[in-house]
């Protein structure tokens, strides 16, 4: 299988060249025979076109500019798949992107035909060579509403319609700002993973994606717009506190993976309502390293969230920060963390110790 892989990423570490590496693996692993071209590299540096009709009118199938494109274009027409990835910009591709296929001018003749849509379409110069041509699409975005990646991803379906490719499958990454929140989404993010990887090896070896790999690489990182909202804008915070330069900075990943306000709200989301159906306490974490504090009333299978202290719980919790990062997953044992002096406990501990039962780790 002959795959081109195009970036469309200017900015080589973010969000989409991280998702992008897992896919471009799992090609690799597949055994597809796969061009790697980065538009953002100085190497693929393309002009814009003209719209000169050069390539029509006066050298059928030759653009007026003399760049990598002359190279590019006969890799698209060799390619069994052609895969492109993007993050989203004001609803659309990025601009170098757009630039590539608007660069495929060449690769169209005069004349209409109706494509398998039903729309009047530019004639392809070399129609057998478009035979069994897949097109896969991989959007990354920040944005949550699926409505923000709709005009990108009909952009796409067309162009696949007007190249007379095969639709193999479209990846739309969205959240892509909560993906450094490790700690409080292990699970989940590792399945995301594991989907772009296994995209990459179905792309290497038939160019069209299983539904249940896209689900998987498309999984909700948020359980709603509020939490959502909440979670991006702690991320935002914590990277220019940091005075971060970029958003794939170890450090800033680190801080916000482990943010306490983001840990104890999916703690009191992962509650099991069977483990807890008798329970009534009230329990305190307290952190003075960051000076915040979280009540969780539960009562009866269910758990109440409050970024305030409480001055008489069932049970007082406190350590830093990173400490209890370590507890929440399951790094750190907690007869160990006594043992050192690096938590102290106030009331009834036997709550403590069934912890784990009553707030398992998240799995969404």
């Amino acid at each position: 299988m002959k795959v081109l892989l195009v970036r469309g990423n200017p900015r080589k570490n973010g969000f989409t060249q991280y998702l992008v590496n897992l896919f471009a693996a799992g090609l690799l692993e597949a055994g597809a025979r796969v061009t790697d071209v980065d538009l953002a590299a100085e190497e693929y540096s393309l002009k814009p076109c003209l719209g000169c009709y050069h390539c029509w009118l006066i050298k059928p199938g030759q653009c007026v500019h003399h760049d990598p494109m002359e190279n590019l274009l006969p890799v698209i027409l060799e390619a069994d798949a052609l895969v492109c990835a993007t993050p989203v910009y004001y609803f659309a591709m990025s601009s170098c992107l757009k630039n590539f296929f608007e660069r495929t001018f060449p690769l169209a003749a005069q004349g209409l035909e109706t494509s398998k849509m039903g729309i009047l379409r530019n004639r392809l110069r070399s129609p057998a060579k478009w035979e069994n041509k897949k097109f896969i699409s991989i959007a990354v975005g920040a944005l949550r509403a699926r409505e923000a990646y709709e005009p990108l991803n009909q952009t796409f379906r067309l162009i696949a319609d007007t190249l007379d490719m095969e639709l193999g499958g479209q990846i739309t990454r969205a959240e892509s700002h909560l993906l450094p929140f490790k700690l409080s989404k292990p699970i989940t993010l590792k399945r995301v993973e594991a989907a772009f990887l296994k995209a990459g090896r179905e792309a290497g070896a038939s160019g069209v994606l299983s539904a249940k790999t896209i689900a998987d690489a498309e999984l909700a990182l948020s359980p709603d717009e509020q939490y959502f909202r909440t979670y991006a804008n702690i991320f935002w915070e914590t990277a220019v506190s940091m005075d971060a330069t970029n958003t794939n900075s170890a450090k800033l990943q680190q801080r916000v993976s482990s943010d306490p306000d983001i840990l104890m709200r999916e703690m009191a989301r992962s509650i099991n309502p069977k483990a807890t159906a008798r329970l009534r306490a009230v329990l305190q974490f307290d952190f003075p390293d960051c000076q915040r504090h979280y009540r969780f009333t539960v009562d009866k299978g269910h758990c109440e969230l409050k970024f305030e202290p409480t001055s008489s719980p069932d049970l007082r919790v406190t350590c830093a920060t990173d400490i209890w990062a370590a507890l929440f997953m399951r790094k750190l044992n907690v007869a160990a963390a006594l043992r050192q002096g690096v938590i102290a406990l106030e009331g009834d501990k036997s709550l403590f110790t069934r912890l784990d039962r009553y707030f398992p780790l998240p799995s969404v």
